[in-house]
């Protein structure tokens, strides 16, 4: 079968892969029930959800008809160069247990711009912007709570898009963080910050 559209051809492995790694990983964890979920109930349930997303978009790759897969998924050399080259440097030079607190903001963000760099090498921007949204989510989830750092995580994600309104942003970003401390703090007890450290 010959691939004509290549959209949905990386969408589909995307997809697949990410669904295959949550499942995989969540292998080491319990799974529960519907009602008392164990830490590996969700990324199991996810990651078959993907893997079948996945499976249907590549399927749809075979049939209709755009691209060819490598025009719409464009690469960058020098970004990767870049991200690799201020990632061993953020690696070789970790902040010590001791270091002051500008030292670690220092030093977070050059992981962060590393990171940054290998992910907007890979596609358009809109992709690249959602990846790197997850990024900063599991970074700042600790030091910020849940409330902050889910606000980051959709404003990161909608600038990725073509259009950035600022009040339907507010408003998504207040309902996701709202709907994430129900649902996951007070509905299921996780062990989350819902503020930052500072302010509990």
């Amino acid at each position: 079968m010959k691939i004509t559209n290549g959209k949905d051809f990386w969408s589909g492995l995307m997809f697949i892969a990410f669904g295959a790694a949550f499942m995989f990983i969540s292998q080491n964890y319990t799974m529960g029930t519907a009602v008392r979920m164990g830490p590996a109930y969700f990324p199991t349930v996810l990651g078959g959800m993907l893997i079948v997303l996945g499976a249907a978009v590549l399927f749809r790759a075979f049939v209709s008809k755009i691209h060819h897969p490598l025009a719409v998924f464009p690469f960058r050399i020098w970004l990767v160069i870049g991200g690799l080259v201020l990632g061993i440097v953020a690696y070789y030079t970790q902040v010590a247990r001791g270091a002051g607190v500008l030292a670690e903001i220092g030093h977070s963000l050059l992981s962060g711009l590393a990171i940054l760099m290998l992910f907007a090498a890979f596609g358009e921007r809109s992709l690249w912007v959602v990846l790197f949204a997850v990024v900063v989510f599991g970074y700042v989830l600790k030091p910020l709570g849940l409330v902050l750092a889910t606000g980051l995580l959709v404003f990161i994600s909608a600038w990725g898009g073509h259009e950035f309104k600022w009040k339907e942003v507010t408003i998504m970003s207040a309902v996701l963080a709202a709907f994430s401390v129900a649902a996951f703090v007070y509905g299921l007890g996780l062990p989350m910050n819902v503020w930052p450290t500072l302010w509990e």
